[in-house]
Protein backbone atom coordinates (compact mmCIF):
# COMPACT_ATOMS: atom_id res chain seq x y z
CA UNK A 1 0.00 0.00 0.00
CA UNK A 2 3.18 2.27 0.91
CA UNK A 3 4.11 1.81 -2.70
CA UNK A 4 1.16 2.71 -4.24
CA UNK A 5 1.43 6.38 -2.19
CA UNK A 6 4.97 6.39 -3.37
CA UNK A 7 4.86 5.81 -7.31
CA UNK A 8 4.65 9.34 -8.49
CA UNK A 9 7.82 10.24 -6.81
CA UNK A 10 9.60 6.53 -7.03
CA UNK A 11 8.56 6.54 -11.16
CA UNK A 12 7.48 9.88 -12.11
CA UNK A 13 10.42 11.92 -10.96
CA UNK A 14 10.89 13.33 -14.30
CA UNK A 15 7.50 14.50 -15.23
CA UNK A 16 7.03 15.41 -11.33
CA UNK A 17 10.32 17.75 -11.63
CA UNK A 18 9.22 19.28 -14.87
CA UNK A 19 5.81 20.08 -13.08
CA UNK A 20 7.21 21.65 -10.30
CA UNK A 21 9.51 23.93 -12.35
CA UNK A 22 6.85 24.83 -14.70
CA UNK A 23 5.28 25.95 -11.48
CA UNK A 24 7.53 28.44 -10.39
CA UNK A 25 8.80 29.78 -13.28
CA UNK A 26 5.06 30.07 -14.62
CA UNK A 27 3.93 31.89 -11.27
CA UNK A 28 6.15 34.87 -11.56
CA UNK A 29 6.61 34.91 -15.64
CA UNK A 30 6.42 38.15 -16.83
CA UNK A 31 6.45 40.28 -13.30
CA UNK A 32 8.14 43.17 -12.44
CA UNK A 33 9.52 41.74 -9.41
CA UNK A 34 9.15 38.43 -10.58
CA UNK A 35 11.26 35.50 -7.86
CA UNK A 36 11.11 38.60 -5.24
CA UNK A 37 7.55 37.76 -4.79
CA UNK A 38 8.72 34.85 -2.68
CA UNK A 39 9.57 37.47 -0.17
CA UNK A 40 7.74 40.29 -0.98
CA UNK A 41 4.32 38.56 -0.03
CA UNK A 42 5.06 37.54 3.18
CA UNK A 43 6.30 40.85 4.20
CA UNK A 44 3.65 42.55 3.25
CA UNK A 45 1.62 40.48 5.18
CA UNK A 46 3.86 40.72 8.45
CA UNK A 47 3.62 44.58 8.23
CA UNK A 48 -0.32 44.39 8.16
CA UNK A 49 -0.90 42.20 10.62
CA UNK A 50 2.00 43.65 12.84
CA UNK A 51 0.39 46.94 12.44
CA UNK A 52 -2.81 45.60 13.68
CA UNK A 53 -2.35 43.04 16.32
CA UNK A 54 0.48 44.63 17.84
CA UNK A 55 -0.42 48.60 17.90
CA UNK A 56 -4.55 48.23 17.53
CA UNK A 57 -4.44 45.05 19.08
CA UNK A 58 -1.99 43.88 21.38
CA UNK A 59 -0.94 40.23 22.32
CA UNK A 60 1.27 39.44 24.78
CA UNK A 61 3.84 37.41 22.85
CA UNK A 62 6.36 36.97 26.28
CA UNK A 63 10.28 38.62 25.81
CA UNK A 64 9.85 37.74 21.76
CA UNK A 65 9.04 40.26 19.67
CA UNK A 66 5.43 39.93 18.25
CA UNK A 67 6.63 40.95 14.38
CA UNK A 68 8.87 37.93 14.95
CA UNK A 69 6.17 35.92 16.43
CA UNK A 70 3.84 36.45 13.99
CA UNK A 71 6.33 35.82 11.27
CA UNK A 72 7.04 32.35 12.26
CA UNK A 73 3.47 31.61 12.51
CA UNK A 74 2.74 33.28 9.18
CA UNK A 75 5.27 31.70 6.71
CA UNK A 76 3.64 27.84 7.16
CA UNK A 77 0.22 29.04 6.79
CA UNK A 78 0.96 30.88 3.81
CA UNK A 79 2.43 28.03 2.58
CA UNK A 80 -0.96 25.95 3.42
CA UNK A 81 -3.14 28.58 2.12
CA UNK A 82 -1.34 29.31 -1.45
CA UNK A 83 -0.42 25.31 -1.93
CA UNK A 84 -4.66 24.36 -1.38
CA UNK A 85 -5.63 27.62 -3.51
CA UNK A 86 -3.43 26.04 -6.38
CA UNK A 87 -4.51 22.46 -5.48
CA UNK A 88 -8.37 22.67 -5.97
CA UNK A 89 -7.67 24.43 -9.56
CA UNK A 90 -4.71 21.78 -10.60
CA UNK A 91 -6.76 19.34 -12.62
CA UNK A 92 -9.18 21.68 -14.23
CA UNK A 93 -5.82 23.62 -15.43
CA UNK A 94 -4.39 20.48 -16.45
CA UNK A 95 -7.00 18.90 -18.48
CA UNK A 96 -5.27 18.62 -21.66
CA UNK A 97 -2.50 16.35 -19.60
CA UNK A 98 -5.48 14.31 -18.42
CA UNK A 99 -7.02 13.46 -21.87
CA UNK A 100 -3.92 13.09 -23.44
CA UNK A 101 -1.36 11.58 -21.49
CA UNK A 102 -1.49 8.43 -19.05
CA UNK A 103 0.37 9.02 -15.50
CA UNK A 104 -0.65 8.71 -12.24
CA UNK A 105 -3.13 11.71 -11.33
CA UNK A 106 -1.78 12.51 -8.04
CA UNK A 107 1.27 13.75 -9.56
CA UNK A 108 -0.25 16.84 -10.45
CA UNK A 109 -1.75 17.93 -6.76
CA UNK A 110 1.66 16.09 -5.37
CA UNK A 111 3.60 19.16 -7.62
CA UNK A 112 1.98 22.04 -6.55
CA UNK A 113 2.16 21.16 -2.72
CA UNK A 114 6.25 21.02 -3.41
CA UNK A 115 6.40 23.37 -5.43
CA UNK A 116 5.67 25.82 -3.31
CA UNK A 117 7.93 24.36 -0.47
CA UNK A 118 10.19 26.31 -2.46
CA UNK A 119 8.83 29.68 -1.80
CA UNK A 120 8.56 28.51 2.20
CA UNK A 121 12.59 27.08 1.98
CA UNK A 122 13.34 30.77 1.00
CA UNK A 123 11.18 32.74 3.00
CA UNK A 124 13.01 30.62 6.30
CA UNK A 125 16.19 32.68 5.24
CA UNK A 126 14.25 35.69 5.40
CA UNK A 127 13.28 34.50 9.12
CA UNK A 128 16.81 33.55 10.37
CA UNK A 129 17.88 37.29 8.86
CA UNK A 130 14.66 38.71 11.30
CA UNK A 131 16.16 36.94 13.90
CA UNK A 132 19.50 38.23 13.55
CA UNK A 133 18.34 41.23 13.35
CA UNK A 134 16.13 41.19 16.68
CA UNK A 135 19.66 39.64 18.22
CA UNK A 136 17.73 36.43 18.63
CA UNK A 137 19.57 33.12 19.08
CA UNK A 138 18.55 30.54 16.31
CA UNK A 139 18.88 27.08 18.80
CA UNK A 140 19.50 23.72 18.17
CA UNK A 141 15.82 22.77 18.13
CA UNK A 142 15.06 25.17 15.15
CA UNK A 143 15.93 21.75 13.02
CA UNK A 144 12.77 20.15 14.69
CA UNK A 145 10.90 22.14 11.87
CA UNK A 146 12.13 19.49 9.66
CA UNK A 147 9.69 16.54 10.93
CA UNK A 148 7.35 19.26 11.53
CA UNK A 149 7.27 20.56 7.88
CA UNK A 150 7.28 16.62 7.04
CA UNK A 151 3.59 16.63 8.98
CA UNK A 152 2.52 19.45 7.11
CA UNK A 153 3.02 18.16 4.05
CA UNK A 154 1.42 15.19 4.61
CA UNK A 155 -1.54 17.12 5.89
CA UNK A 156 -1.63 19.52 2.82
CA UNK A 157 -1.36 16.13 0.16
CA UNK A 158 -4.26 14.75 2.16
CA UNK A 159 -5.84 17.78 1.63
CA UNK A 160 -4.61 18.62 -1.83
CA UNK A 161 -6.18 15.22 -3.24
CA UNK A 162 -9.66 15.84 -2.32
CA UNK A 163 -9.74 19.56 -3.32
CA UNK A 164 -8.52 18.72 -6.82
CA UNK A 165 -10.52 15.96 -7.06
CA UNK A 166 -13.63 17.52 -5.83
CA UNK A 167 -13.20 20.46 -7.61
CA UNK A 168 -13.07 18.70 -11.14
CA UNK A 169 -16.84 17.14 -10.22
CA UNK A 170 -17.97 20.59 -8.68
CA UNK A 171 -16.36 24.26 -9.52
CA UNK A 172 -17.53 25.84 -6.75
CA UNK A 173 -15.06 23.86 -4.13
CA UNK A 174 -12.54 26.32 -5.69
CA UNK A 175 -14.64 29.43 -4.20
CA UNK A 176 -15.41 27.37 -1.06
CA UNK A 177 -11.78 26.61 -0.62
CA UNK A 178 -10.98 30.31 -0.71
CA UNK A 179 -13.63 30.98 2.39
CA UNK A 180 -12.76 27.70 4.32
CA UNK A 181 -9.03 29.07 4.60
CA UNK A 182 -10.29 32.52 5.68
CA UNK A 183 -11.88 30.76 8.32
CA UNK A 184 -9.34 28.40 9.51
CA UNK A 185 -6.77 30.66 9.69
CA UNK A 186 -8.54 32.61 12.06
CA UNK A 187 -9.22 29.20 13.93
CA UNK A 188 -5.34 28.95 14.50
CA UNK A 189 -2.95 30.36 15.95
CA UNK A 190 -0.96 32.51 13.59
CA UNK A 191 -1.48 36.16 14.66
CA UNK A 192 -2.41 35.60 17.94
CA UNK A 193 -1.33 33.17 20.87
CA UNK A 194 -2.61 29.75 22.22
CA UNK A 195 -2.56 30.88 25.53
CA UNK A 196 -5.91 33.69 24.18
CA UNK A 197 -8.09 30.46 23.87
CA UNK A 198 -10.29 29.30 26.52
CA UNK A 199 -9.25 26.45 28.51
CA UNK A 200 -12.61 24.80 28.59
CA UNK A 201 -12.29 24.79 24.19
CA UNK A 202 -9.07 24.10 24.12
CA UNK A 203 -9.42 20.51 23.41
CA UNK A 204 -12.08 21.32 20.40
CA UNK A 205 -9.25 23.80 19.38
CA UNK A 206 -6.74 21.59 19.35
CA UNK A 207 -8.35 19.26 17.00
CA UNK A 208 -7.17 21.50 14.18
CA UNK A 209 -4.21 19.46 12.69
CA UNK A 210 -2.40 23.21 11.76
CA UNK A 211 -2.33 24.31 15.70
CA UNK A 212 -0.02 21.82 16.69
CA UNK A 213 1.78 22.28 13.30
CA UNK A 214 2.47 26.21 13.71
CA UNK A 215 2.72 25.73 17.81
CA UNK A 216 5.47 22.96 17.14
CA UNK A 217 7.70 25.61 14.35
CA UNK A 218 7.45 28.24 17.43
CA UNK A 219 8.40 25.77 19.94
CA UNK A 220 11.49 24.78 17.71
CA UNK A 221 12.35 28.49 16.46
CA UNK A 222 11.99 29.63 20.21
CA UNK A 223 13.60 26.73 22.22
CA UNK A 224 10.62 25.97 24.37
CA UNK A 225 8.90 23.35 25.27
CA UNK A 226 6.59 21.17 22.92
CA UNK A 227 3.21 20.70 23.42
CA UNK A 228 3.31 16.77 22.80
CA UNK A 229 -0.16 15.95 22.71
CA UNK A 230 -1.37 18.99 19.83
CA UNK A 231 1.28 17.56 17.72
CA UNK A 232 0.42 13.80 18.73
CA UNK A 233 -2.90 14.79 17.76
CA UNK A 234 -2.20 16.94 14.62
CA UNK A 235 -0.01 14.02 13.51
CA UNK A 236 -2.91 11.67 14.08
CA UNK A 237 -5.58 13.72 12.02
CA UNK A 238 -2.60 14.48 8.95
CA UNK A 239 -2.28 10.65 7.98
CA UNK A 240 -5.89 10.04 8.66
CA UNK A 241 -6.71 13.17 6.08
CA UNK A 242 -3.62 11.97 3.58
CA UNK A 243 -5.47 8.34 3.71
CA UNK A 244 -9.11 9.97 2.94
CA UNK A 245 -7.82 12.22 0.34
CA UNK A 246 -6.02 9.51 -1.23
CA UNK A 247 -8.70 7.18 -1.46
CA UNK A 248 -11.56 9.90 -2.72
CA UNK A 249 -8.85 10.98 -4.97
CA UNK A 250 -7.74 7.24 -6.74
CA UNK A 251 -11.69 6.42 -6.88
CA UNK A 252 -12.85 9.07 -9.26
CA UNK A 253 -9.45 9.13 -11.03
CA UNK A 254 -11.01 7.07 -13.83
CA UNK A 255 -13.56 9.50 -14.93
CA UNK A 256 -11.66 12.52 -14.69
CA UNK A 257 -10.72 12.69 -18.57
CA UNK A 258 -14.41 12.02 -19.37
CA UNK A 259 -15.55 15.16 -16.96
CA UNK A 260 -12.53 17.90 -17.41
Amino acid sequence: MLRQFLIPLLYYKYLSSQLILRDIKGRYKQSILGYAWIVFNPLVQLLVYSFVFSVIFKFETNEVPYSIFLFVGLLPWIYFQTSLTASALVLVDNSNLLKKVSFPREVLPYSIVFSKSVDLFFSLFLLAIFLMFFKLPIPLSVFYIIPLFILQVILMLGLSLFLSAANLFYRDIQYVTNLMLLMWMYLTPVVYPISLVPENYLWLYKLNPMVGIIEGYRSAVFNTSFDSSSILLSVLISISVFLIGFFIFKKGERVFADIV
